[in-house]
């Protein structure tokens, strides 16, 4: 009977931890779907982890452009850790060992430790149990998830597992963080240069407008001008025969040189005109 309650002890446990792993994965699916921002995705995971283990401590750190490990998101350290975490992955700490060898670290008993964690060997957070895991994309890896509590013996054989596929699933989460930014600067990129291309667009089609209106009134001046000219020979034709004649009056022969020479200007103008419209 004893053995039978222990069976039964036994499934029930793994029915509660199978129940926890499908919740949290779900929870980290819905993340990634709706907070397509790498940060507000860390933050939520950790806070999810947070709860969902009663953690004393949890992060997330990221290998930086740098080579160096840096805490990206955290629940439960303080700032002095925090700031004193950032190191280049050595394999004499946990973190680092962690990260270059790919491989799952869990340490249950803090006092009994070999190396620091990341930086300290007394980890600086009354931290007695602590599980560092390798972040990794597409086989590589790119950081840890390092979650701790104040208690001993804290982390069984069975968190392996789920710690590793939700370790798997922050790794698809920031790879679908960061192809959603590049896709997104992308369009920023293409908007930019849509923007651009219109506005010369525009400016081209208010350059021909103005183009096309010149043209016309150049051509209508050209119209104007050479009806002018017709109006005017006629006119400056018949002030000269009277100029021929003579007057009794003088002032009729002064006015009509008076009308000669300003027909004359004026032939010389709508010349010009025409000669400008011609584009001479």
């Amino acid at each position: 009977m004893k053995i039978i309650v222990q069976e039964i002890g036994s499934v029930d446990r793994r029915l509660r931890e199978a129940e926890q792993k499908i919740t949290i994965l779900c929870e980290i699916t819905r993340y990634v779907s709706s907070l397509l921002d790498v940060q507000l995705v860390l933050d939520a995971i950790v806070e999810l982890l947070w709860k969902e283990f009663n953690l004393d401590a949890c992060s997330i750190r990221l290998l930086d452009a740098d080579g160096k490990l840096r805490i990206k998101s955290q629940k439960g350290l303080s700032r002095a850790f925090t700031e004193k975490a950032t190191r280049e992955p050595t394999i004499d700490c946990y973190s680092g060992e962690c990260f270059l060898t790919g491989r799952i670290v869990i340490i249950n008993d803090s006092d009994r430790i070999e190396k620091p964690i990341s930086t300290t060997r007394l980890v600086g957070e009354d931290i007695k149990s602590f599980a560092v895991v390798p972040i990794k994309v597409e086989n590589e890896t790119i950081g840890v998830l390092a979650t701790a509590s104040k208690k001993k013996n804290y982390f069984h054989e069975r968190f392996n597992d789920l710690i590793y596929v939700i370790s798997n699933q922050i790794g698809i989460a920031i790879r679908i963080s960061k192809l959603y930014q590049e896709i997104h600067n992308l369009n920023q990129g293409l908007e930019e240069k849509v923007r651009e291309r219109t506005a010369e667009l525009e400016k081209r089609t208010q350059q021909l407008i103005a183009a096309e209106r010149l043209a016309t009134t150049c051509e209508m001046s050209d119209r104007v001008a050479h009806e002018l000219r017709n109006s005017l020979t006629v006119v400056g034709g018949l002030a000269r025969r009277l100029l021929e004649k003579p007057f009794e009056d003088d002032r009729h022969t002064k006015y009509l040189k008076i009308i000669f020479e300003e027909v004359k200007t004026l032939e010389e103008k709508v010349s010009k005109l025409i000669k400008l419209g011609a584009g001479e």
